[in-house]
């Protein structure tokens, strides 16, 4: 089966779950191929060398050039002339932009000029990630620039701040095509259908890890408890809170120490927090941390914090990796009732829940597992059979390839 990885960046360090998929679906014997805008960055996942996937990557962006107007102006000149002045209007011209597209949608522009580099047929999947990078895909689909089943994962952002900015007919086009939406979490479904998904085409297909990476490591009780975050440092990752309930504890004497592996806009105003708090021996800021380095960092740690928040402008999480990598390797989390978590996390079974923006109830959560160490055991097992049996990635992708051939089987099971 040929498939198409739709996305914005690759590689991203941060979306692991997208490389999971890829690499599983090209263990299984498929052909892949990645379309990205833009690169991610010069840090990549060991896997990226080890399935040579830059060699699978098709650029369409000019980010790696440059972004500047006039770049772009004399793509979207190219672009009209290639299809012709007097048929660049006509919708019903297979393969032919109309004007009016690539004028709402210049990355169209950009496509243009690369999809001949995409070897697609009627029978190849298209596995979009992220709304707006459906609605392109479609699009493509719509003009003959594309062909093969659409598939569109639905992780977050993309149903609140892109609805915001465009309005809530902004995915119209998409929901009423034959496109299968797979929203990663039961609450993002909602929303999807809310906005108006079609219920029987939007599925819910939760995003995995791959459990055979992830060795137990039980958590111990010790004299000094370890605790950790990974996290891009924005509002939405609640670390301010997760900061202020540390620093009750260490007031209420126990000894801890927390260390925060990330990067982002926040960087200054949490490392202030921590000054003002007079906490500097015990929290720190220990910068961006590839896969290996965050497993060795959680191998010694008791708890794993994501205090995930709603934030100003409704961004919100989808259910967070580090919590699933986490639960792997049989550590205690400690999360926020927030978006997808409640679907990974039952309180007091295989984890603890505490209410948003409450660093009291995280506090109290969190003494609440360190005065009862006889109970790390039950709830960190079941923390990794959560993951085994719902969050594996081998199985997640076994259930998505059935789910891709299962759609391509359709029309010749229901002919018209």
């Amino acid at each position: 089966m040929k498939i198409l990885f739709f996305v914005g960046e690759f590689p991203k360090l941060s979306q692991t779950f997208i490389l999971n998929q890829i690499t599983g679906l090209i263990d299984a014997g498929h052909e892949v191929t990645i379309l990205a805008k833009k690169s991610g960055g010069a840090k990549v996942h060991p896997d990226v060398l080890y399935y040579d996937l830059l060699d699978h990557v098709v650029y369409y962006g000019d980010s790696a050039q440059s972004n500047s107007r006039i770049r772009k102006g004399c793509a979207f000149v190219r672009a009209f002339c290639a299809h012709g002045i007097s048929r660049v209007f006509n919708k019903n011209v297979q393969g032919q932009a109309p004007l009016r597209e690539l004028l709402a949608m210049p990355n169209l522009v950009l496509l243009i000029r690369k999809l001949n580099q995409v070897d697609l047929t009627d029978h190849s999947v298209i596995m979009a990630h992220f709304g707006p990078n459906g609605l392109l895909a479609q699009k493509c689909i719509e003009m003959g620039l594309l062909r093969g089943k659409l598939f569109t994962a639905f992780h977050g952002y993309d149903m609140l701040r892109f609805v915001k900015q465009k309005g809530s007919a902004a995915y119209n086009d998409l929901f009423r095509s034959p496109s299968v939406i797979l929203p990663i979490s039961e609450h993002w479904r909602r929303r999807c259908i809310a906005l108006g998904a079609e219920p029987s085409k939007t599925v819910v297909h939760h995003m995995g890890i791959d459990l055979l990476r992830f060795d137990c490591h039980p958590s111990q009780p010790a004299v000094q408890l370890f605790f950790v975050s990974a996290a891009r440092l924005v509002e939405k990752k609640g670390l301010q809170y997760a900061i202020e309930a540390v620093a009750q504890l260490v007031k209420k004497g126990y000894s801890v120490r927390y260390a925060i592996a990330g990067d982002g806009p926040l960087k200054d105003k949490l490392q202030e927090q921590i000054e003002r708090c007079k906490m500097t021996r015990h929290i720190q800021l220990v910068g961006w941390k590839t896969q290996d380095e965050w497993i060795k960092l959680m191998k010694d740690a008791q708890v794993v914090l994501a205090p995930s928040v709603t934030a100003s402008d409704g961004d919100m999480e989808g259910i967070p990796v580090q919590l699933m990598e986490a639960m792997a390797m049989e550590k205690l989390v400690v999360a926020t009732i927030h978006s997808g978590i409640p679907e990974l996390i039952q309180d007091g079974e295989n984890g603890y829940l505490v209410p948003e923006r409450d660093a009291a109830s995280l506090a109290q959560a969190l003494e609440k597992a360190i005065k009862t160490p006889e109970k790390w055991k039950r709830i960190t097992q079941n923390a990794r059979r959560t993951i085994k049996e719902s969050f594996n990635i081998q199985k997640l992708n076994t259930g998505l390839l059935q789910l891709f051939k299962n759609s391509l089987d359709e029309p010749r099971r229901n002919p018209k």
